[in-house]
């Protein structure tokens, strides 16, 4: 198969994946053996988190440079001189701030032990069955009752440390942890979304530092575009499918996939 087509796939596999609740490493390490890649490579893995980070960056484009002008007017004039709406941007900043401190740690503390665990396929499709029938009961369970504060972001962002394991969906599990929480369905959507930019830049700069860059300019913008656009609509449908409550149907794609990964 030539280069540029595994790059077109695997660059749609990581936006379509990233964002929806069906867990995009588990989803790369599936594409991986079909294609008969050992590695993705450093280069294209940095370039396809960039541009998922820049869709979401550029679809809550709007909601970002509000909560950016609360930090700024904060920080310039006080959190006490802040108007109530931007109190609440500014608050919303600090809790994005709290929840990416546990994927930080877990990320620091165990990253080569986690890196490790994307060798093994059982494990993967174990987790995406696990993570299916998460989705399935916390889209059924889901409550709609309260605003986002330190203790749910606390759950979230523990939520996303989980996620670090492949097969497990970042956004499953931090989505169906807020919903489960009591938080609001919207509230959900934008806090899941906005916390991926600290752990996506953050993984992707350790990478980019890494001292293995290099490749085809051709196959990574071949990765590189399909992940942003795809990235952008994988976004709008989680939002319709959260709102909608049809977040649990995800359930019912990755239990039989985890239990096919299993089989073959």
């Amino acid at each position: 198969m030539p280069e540029v087509l595994k790059a077109v796939i695997i660059g749609l596999v990581q936006a379509l994946t990233e964002f929806l609740p069906v867990s995009s490493s588990g989803h790369m390490v599936i594409a991986k053996t079909f294609l008969g890649m050992e590695e993705v490579g450093i280069t294209m893995e940095v370039v396809t988190h960039l541009a998922t980070a820049l869709a979401v960056i550029v679809y809550f484009r709007k909601r970002i440079i509000s909560i950016l002008g609360a930090v700024v007017k904060a920080v310039t004039a006080g959190p006490r001189n802040l108007e109530e709406s931007q109190a609440a941007d500014f608050k919303f900043f600090l809790y994005i701030i709290l929840a990416s401190v546990p994927a930080g740690l877990v990320g620091f503390l165990i990253r080569d032990e986690v890196g490790r665990l994307f060798e093994n396929v059982t494990t993967t499709a174990i987790m995406l069955i696990l993570t299916g029938i998460f989705v399935l009961l916390s889209g059924r369970l889901a409550r709609s009752v309260a605003s986002i504060g330190v203790g749910r972001s606390l759950i979230i962002g523990v939520a996303q440390a989980i996620a670090i394991i492949p097969g497990v969906s970042r956004s499953g599990l931090t989505v169906g942890s807020g919903l489960l929480s009591g938080a609001r369905k919207q509230e959900t959507f934008e806090f899941s979304l906005l916390l991926s930019l600290p752990a996506i830049l953050g993984a992707t700069a350790i990478e980019a530092l890494s001292g293995r860059m290099g490749g085809d300019p051709v196959v990574i913008l071949a990765a590189a575009i399909p992940a942003f656009v795809c990235g952008y609509f994988a976004i709008s449908l989680l939002f319709r499918a959260i709102v909608r409550n049809r977040f649990h149907l995800f359930g019912f794609y990755l239990i039989p996939l985890g239990i096919l990964v299993l089989i073959f």
